[in-house]
């Protein structure tokens, strides 16, 4: 038998280090212990010992043989750096910096410890710090894959998400197989609203490391912004076959599952996400959504309570919580969430909404108390009275009653921020200002009234020689609170920029990004949603414009002002528009379709175009009522169907209309007399007639329609003039008394704009005959009560019966008082030559 071969302790050291870097970490851990029973006092050992027990979680021992390592030779600067590597995983960040410091003292030139240094500094949220720490290692080395990697993670969450992008790039061309990378990339591409080339980022990692839970769940997350809510699920659910207490996995689940109206799957997944991560805010909020959607409001104030219990500051828990107990009849209670939402996010525009209804329905409770006189100021809190926002909620409030309204509208006119405080200065020119170009004179705002047509007309107006518009409803939110502030933070000169950022669709119409809209909507998808990604002659084409065309003509236009606020750079927006699109014609009216704007965006504009006049598409109220809320009926979603109604019941009647030259064409006589109805609508908007107003464009391309009606045909382009919808019967959501109310709420628009004939005894009667019909359900509301199967006495009790029942009953007492409603909109007077 041979003699056992023995080595010396150099060697057992080598041998060990083979085995180390080869991955097999119980051989080199084997070899490493039985060197140290013959000398406990190999510092280079103890510090290899303790890296296997970092590199397997057995942390705190990590620290333990690394600091003895360090204690026989404190100058092993890899050491230094690993014990760093061990108290980061600990949690101990600044006991980790301070050994990234001393492994560096010792050996600047440390790429890896300048890299190790940012990243426990990126955990400390000191991210100028990381950065530079990354680029200390990237110029020692500059093909550090890692640090590229880690320096775009730091890029990411200070917000540079295109530098970030450029970092990945580097990383995966040193590394093509970098799979973390690659995830990465696909984050911040995510983040840019660039989805499908996020998909495909998240699918190279998998192709790479197909156990990737984390690439599995953000694939997820980015299939769920593109709407592929199935594809997410399954995608979540392969992260969680790997990693089964991937709590974060478990919620993102959720939501898909919520979103797909899975609502008891959804509370399955929110549990198992709690059952492994118990403090986890998000998921009880959300938890608390999917109880409040199947109608469990007490459960669901209870969640909401845990997550404001675990983040106090979380908003959307406190704004959520708000409408449960909205919901729930506890108005006050209501008031109050929603005020705190808002004391944390003063822009929170959903809150905000939710706070306007809320304090008119319990205005309207205490009005039903017999505290009329006092009603209406009682859901304006002190906490409210003192936000910059007070004057637009007491007209909103105003409006309500019409006699009101006029002061109310101009005290809030007044409140708004002053322009001067908004405008920005031309300064810093390449050259002298020329002559200010000539840009166009006009401006006519369209507003919404249900399913009437607004969008027709919008496109058959398109293509007119002398009227600029954009497509669809993408600038409807440009006077929203916020955007011009959002916009103009870095100057004029980046104004253009940010601008394309906010509205991102219309300079893609395929983007995913949601653009400044109306409150609660999500506007994701709007160009695929308006129909505006399936245009031309072959349906095969998506609207686009040059972006970096677009801000250099915008850019040249206001070097030739002094100064530039949100009316002039409306008109700036349309210049420069035309002029990337090559239009030849001077377009002297501008068309903006600003569709249902909140109250501060309305009076904003109004404030900001004086010389405004104001258009409105309408239809047989009755009919485009029960149109307008089909969808929310057949839903049963209560929220959006009483405000659907509501909406319609108040836009007919609006201060704007006295304030300023405002008209309603009919539906009915656009599609009937086309002729006469455009000639008459040219008249009044003071352009010629053009045979292009009987061609539904989008920006001058072939447009199929809107998808959303039940007209559309994927084969076959809608005919602008076809009278199919105003032939469709009503019946579907409204019953023969339903109509009886509404109609006489809605008689004196029907009566002028000739939809039914005067009749003014029965009027009266018909008005004291449905009085006590307004403290009731109506049909359709007892039928969704009962798919819900809730007491019809619980659903009176709900905020949003109030809300609705407050608003038919202030309808039905301007009636009572004036007979009409005072600021009616007018008829669009029709000609016939």
């Amino acid at each position: 038998m041979p003699e056992q071969q023995t080595l010396t302790i150099q060697q057992a050291i080598d041998l060990a280090v083979q085995h180390h870097n080869a991955g097999r970490l119980p051989e080199a851990e084997s070899i490493y212990n039985q060197i140290l029973q013959t000398d406990p006092d190999q510092p280079a050992v103890l510090h290899l010992l303790g890296v296997i027990a970092h590199q397997v979680g057995k942390n705190d021992t990590a620290v333990d043989l690394i600091a003895r390592a360090l204690a026989l030779n404190p100058d092993l600067a890899e050491a230094h750096s690993n014990l760093g590597n061990a108290l980061r995983d600990l949690g101990k960040l600044d006991e980790a910096v301070a050994s990234y410091h001393k492994a560096l003292a010792i050996k600047p030139d440390y790429a890896e410890a300048h890299n190790n240094l940012g990243n426990a500094l990126k955990d400390l949220g000191k991210l100028d710090e990381a950065v530079a720490g990354y680029h200390k290692a990237l110029a020692i080395k500059p093909d550090f894959s890692e640090a590229h990697n880690n320096l775009g993670n730091a890029l990411q969450d200070f917000g540079r998400l295109e530098d970030a992008v450029v970092s990945y790039g580097k990383a995966l061309a040193i590394k093509p197989d970098y799979a973390e990378a690659r995830n990465n990339l696909g984050n911040a591409l995510k983040d840019l609203g660039k989805l499908d080339e996020a998909v495909t980022g998240y699918h190279k990692a998998l192709a790479i490391k197909p156990d990737f839970s984390e690439a599995h769940n953000n694939l997820g997350n980015a299939l769920q912004n593109l709407g592929r809510l199935e594809d997410a699920v399954v995608s979540y659910g392969k992260a969680l076959a790997i990693k089964p207490d991937y709590a974060e996995a478990h919620n993102n689940l959720g939501v898909s599952l919520q979103d797909l109206s899975k609502l008891e799957d959804a509370v399955t997944s929110y549990r198992k996400a709690l059952a492994i991560k118990p403090n986890y805010a998000e998921a009880h909020s959300n938890l608390g959504a999917s109880l409040q959607d199947l109608g469990k409001l007490e459960d669901a104030v209870t969640s909401y309570r845990k997550a404001l219990a675990i983040k106090p500051n979380y908003a959307e828990a406190h704004s959520n919580l708000g409408a449960s107990l909205q919901d729930l009849g506890k108005l006050d209670e209501a008031v109050a969430s929603y005020h705190k939402a808002l004391a944390i996010r003063p822009d929170y525009a959903e809150a905000w909404n939710n706070f306007r209804l809320a304090a008119k329905a319990l205005s309207f409770s205490e009005a039903q108390k017999g505290q009329k006189e006092n009603g209406y100021k009682k859901g304006l809190s002190d906490a409210v009275r003192a936000t910059a926002d007070f004057a637009v909620l007491e007209y909103y409030l105003a409006k309500f009653r019409p006699h009101e309204a006029d002061k109310a509208a101009q005290k809030a006119l007044a409140a708004l921020p002053p322009k001067v405080d908004e405008e920005l200065l031309i300064d810093g020119r390449d050259h002298e200002p020329a002559t200010p170009p000539a840009l166009a004179d006009k401006l006519i705002g369209m507003l919404h009234f249900g399913r009437s047509g607004t969008g027709l007309l919008h496109s058959l107006l398109d293509s007119h020689p002398e009227v600029s518009t954009l497509p669809s409803i993408y600038l409807r939110g440009f006077f929203n609170a916020g955007v011009w502030n959002k916009i103009s933070a870095d100057g004029w000169r980046r104004l253009p920029e940010r601008f394309a950022d906010e509205f991102a669709v219309l300079f893609d119409a395929n983007s995913p990004r949601s653009t400044p809209g109306i409150v609660g909507e999500n506007s994701s998808l709007l160009g695929s949603k308006e129909g505006m990604t399936t245009v031309g002659e072959g349906r095969n084409e998506s609207l686009s414009l040059d972006r970096d065309q677009f801000c250099a003509e915008a850019l040249r236009l206001m070097e030739n002002f002094t100064n530039v606020d949100p009316a002039l750079f409306l008109l700036v927006v349309h210049a420069a528009f035309e002029k990337v699109l090559g239009t030849k014609t001077k377009k002297h009216t501008v068309f903006y379709h600003i569709h249902n704007p909140n109250d501060f965006s309305k009076l904003n504009f109004l404030r900001y175009a004086p010389d405004a006049r104001l258009l409105m598409m309408v239809r047989e109220p009755i009919q485009s009522c029960e149109a307008f809320v089909g969808k929310s009926f057949l839903e049963n979603n209560y929220d959006e169907f009483n405000q659907a109604i509501l909406s319609m019941l108040f836009a007919i009647d609006q201060v704007a209309f006295r304030m300023r030259d405002s008209v309603g064409v009919r539906l009915e006589d656009l599609k009937t007399k086309p002729e006469a109805t455009l000639h008459s609508l040219c008249t009044w908007m003071d352009i010629k007639d053009s045979p292009t107003l009987y061609q539904m464009t989008a920006q001058g391309k072939k447009w199929w329609g809107d998808p959303s009606s039940p007209d559309y045909d994927t084969n076959k382009a809608m005919d602008p003039f076809d009278r199919a919808s105003i032939q469709r019967s009503v019946g579907s959501v409204f019953s023969e008394q339903d109509q009886f109310v509404l109609g006489t709420l809605f008689y004196p628009f029907s009566v002028r704009f000739g939809y039914r004939e005067p009749d003014p005894a029965a009027f009266e009667k018909d008005l004291k005959e449905i009085r006590p019909l307004l403290d009731e359900l109506l049909d359709c509301e007892k039928m969704m009560a009962e798919k819900v199967q809730i007491d019809p006495d619980q659903f009176k009790r709900s905020g949003n019966w109030l809300l609705l029942h407050a608003g038919l009953m202030d309808r039905w007492d301007v009636l009572n008082e004036f007979k009409d409603y005072p600021h009616l909109l007018s008829p669009l007077r029709i000609t016939v030559d």
